[in-house]
């Protein structure tokens, strides 16, 4: 092949050289740009044909290694820019079909196919960055289980600055990284940002509601399930959660309305649950009973229906049937807390005090850090004549919980019992410490006034000489009248004993003769005793109380133990 056919009259063998050597140069420099420049066509073209068809992964595959080839082997500017964004697309779409397979293999394999997945929507937006479902798809992935919540959060910002024109998968991506904010104005930014993006959007109203229920938002937590609702009329969670927030606002006729409606149109177990929860505490007891019976039609294995309907039961004092449903329960949920619970309460109606000391000390070994369980326990050894054991349990609570001051009250109940006086007064005295650092003291008067009396009634009619203490008593037992309003009984006879202690007869009197009018009054269980305080206040002696109670020492046999013959 014939390069140049030039001729230089006039010039030098020297530069003709040099002339035809930079025209050589020039031509073979000429010839690499344009190898480089289009030698990647041919694949880039075989790319485009195959991408057509492509269907299968290895046909996804073959059209990307095609385009990796063609980039690789050179293209000009404008088909690589196109080859890229081609290769970014078909990516997008391996990463898609991986994200299916996750989808319907049911969580097999999931680990591994998520990594696969992740690894070509990577590559997706590396090639294309403004594929805005790529990185979408990139957060929606990294926020599930073991994902990257950081790697999720960017992502989701640029599918966020990458989808203008789609209103609906913008609030998705607004969604997705409210979920991953660590400061909730970023949380609830994102989500005001969503609802704008889209006022259709669920999953925004639920995680707004939720997050303006934390917040104490109640009204504003409202309006955004009344949205909810109108959305998906058959959320009952949603209604759920509504009834709630009304019960909080103390809006119980809205709540009640709320929950009848859906129930018209959605007859739903856990709906007539809740609404008999509404009539049990307006002691509408005839249609709680009737709610939870409509729900057990529906569902005769509704262990929280049978446990409520059980618990009415026994208020009314229907042993029998309250002994059906729980019986029923158990066998549901046979180690349910609160069908052993249920349980334990039953047999201490009926007056089975082993079978309730033996399912409250089950519930006690079950869950010990329940302070509640340990006082219902010690509970029933004070009603089972039993106080040194009650005194047992409630001091391994008192080692755990220094100032819970139910605990400190019940133990001087119980060493009252024991004749350890002494140490029930600074019982008393601990728990009136105790009871002052609690938040809503005002809420605690009865409680208050409780522990008041028991202090003031040791104090005034205690036989151990040296503990009496009529002024102390006298303060403690005014103050206890106070918080009561002078109502109770058996605090006007403890302000009395005072009186008496202190030698004032005449006031003594006065306060017992109160303390018997209003026990009358009230059908007091106590009131033959507070007859014959009276009587010996008019005889002029104060009254003397020691309170040994003799111990019950029978054994308590649990189930195992007991041999039918």
């Amino acid at each position: 092949m014939r390069l140049l056919s030039l001729k230089y009259p006039g010039s030098s063998f020297l530069q003709r050289a040099r002339i035809f050597c930079v025209a050589a140069m020039f031509i073979a420099t000429t010839a690499v740009v344009g190898l480089a420049e289009g030698q990647g066509q041919g694949d880039l073209d075989e790319a485009m044909i195959k991408r057509i068809d492509a269907k299968t992964p290895e046909d996804l595959q073959q059209v990307t290694t095609l385009l990796e080839s063609a980039i690789a082997k050179g293209l000009d500017e404008e088909n690589l820019a196109f080859a890229k964004k081609m290769l970014g697309a078909v990516s997008l779409q391996k990463g898609q079909a991986v994200a299916d397979r996750i989808r319907e293999s049911g969580g097999q394999g999931f680990l591994q196919l998520r990594i696969e997945a992740i690894n070509a929507l990577e590559n997706a937006v590396k090639f294309d960055p403004t594929l805005a479902a790529a990185h979408l798809l990139i957060a929606r992935l990294n926020v599930l289980p073991g994902g990257n919540p950081d790697r999720a959060r960017q992502a989701a910002t640029a599918a966020i600055e990458n989808l203008e024109d789609d209103d609906r998968a913008r609030a998705e991506a607004y969604v997705l990284r409210a979920l991953l904010q660590e400061e909730r104005a970023a949380q609830m930014a994102d989500l005001d940002e969503a609802i704008e993006a889209d006022s259709q959007n669920i999953p925004a109203y639920q995680g707004r509601a939720m997050l303006r229920m934390q917040q104490g938002q109640t009204e504003a937590a409202l309006e955004d399930m009344q949205q909810l609702l109108e959305l998906n009329p058959e959320n009952s969670a949603v209604v759920t959660e509504a009834v709630r927030a009304l019960l909080r606002l103390e809006r119980i006729d809205e709540a009640e309305q709320l929950l009848t409606k859906a129930l018209s149109d959605q007859p739903r177990g856990e709906l007539y649950r809740l609404r008999a929860v509404i009539y049990q505490s307006q002691e509408k007891t005839d249609k709680a009973l009737d709610d939870l019976s409509k729900a057990l039609t529906l569902d005769e294995r509704d262990f929280a229906a049978l446990l409520m309907r059980a618990e009415i039961y026994l208020g009314q004092e229907k042993v029998q049937e309250a002994q059906r449903d729980v019986r029923r329960a158990m066998q549901i949920e046979p180690n349910s807390v609160q069908g052993i619970l249920m349980r334990s309460l039953l047999a201490f109606e009926e007056g089975r005090m082993t079978d309730a000391i033996n399912d409250m000390q089950l519930l006690v070994d079950s869950v010990p850090d329940n302070s509640n369980f340990v006082l219902q326990l010690a509970n029933y050894y004070q009603m089972d004549r039993r106080p040194r054991k009650a005194v047992e349990v409630l001091t391994s609570l008192i080692d755990r919980e220094p100032q819970n001051w139910r605990a400190l009250r019940a133990r001087g109940d119980a060493r009252l019992s024991t004749t350890e006086h002494a140490e029930a007064v600074a019982d008393y005295l601990q728990a009136l410490e105790a009871i002052k650092k609690e938040a809503d003291i005002d809420e605690l008067g009865t409680s208050k006034s409780g522990i008041l009396n028991n202090l003031a009634w040791v104090l005034a009619t205690s036989p151990k000489d040296e503990l009496r203490d009529g002024d102390k008593a006298l303060q403690a037992a005014k103050e206890a009248s106070d918080l009561t309003d002078y109502q109770q009984a058996h605090i006007l006879s403890t302000l009395a004993a005072a009186y008496a202690e202190l030698g004032q007869f005449e006031k003594a009197i006065d306060w017992a003769t109160k303390a018997v009018e209003r026990g009358t009054e009230t059908e007091n269980e106590q009131l033959e005793q507070l007859k014959e305080e009276l009587k010996s206040y008019q005889e002029g002696k104060p009254w003397r109380e020691a309170q040994d109670v003799q111990e019950n020492v029978v054994p308590i046999l649990s189930a195992e133990d007991i041999i039918d013959t």
